[in-house]
């Protein structure tokens, strides 16, 4: 478990923007006229593939090893989440950029309460 400053803010900084990022594109691809479970597909389809490319971009500069969980639940989450919301009602860009960035901060902060657990638990 990572406990540096500097790869803390990254590995936060990492998740709340593939879920920003995730967010804002879910809204491009759903559609009132798809149903949840094709929803649901597609979406974790595209927040893997933001998720992936997020994590590359930030595990330059922080290693991938403690951001590549995080980043890529928030991804699958935030993707079918907002995808699947928006196959009942319209959302706008900025909602869903901003509930992406939320599911981010969340997935971040209960990967590492796991991870915290499971070190005691360890040792």
């Amino acid at each position: 478990m990572e406990t540096r400053p500097y790869f803390i803010l990254g590995d936060v900084s990492c998740s709340v923007t593939v879920g920003l990022a995730s967010g804002t594109a879910a809204t491009a691809l759903g559609s009132l006229e798809w149903s949840m479970p094709v929803s649901m597909v597609a979406g974790m389809l595209l927040g893997m593939t933001v998720a992936a490319i997020g994590i590359i971009a930030f595990g330059l500069c922080f290693g991938m090893t403690e951001l590549h969980m995080p980043a890529m639940i928030t991804g699958m989450l935030t993707g079918m989440g907002i995808v699947m919301l928006g196959s009942t009602q319209l959302l706008t860009e900025v909602t869903a950029g901003l509930l992406g960035a939320l599911i981010g901060l969340v997935i971040y902060l209960l990967t590492w309460i796991a991870d915290a657990l499971l070190q005691l638990e360890r040792s």
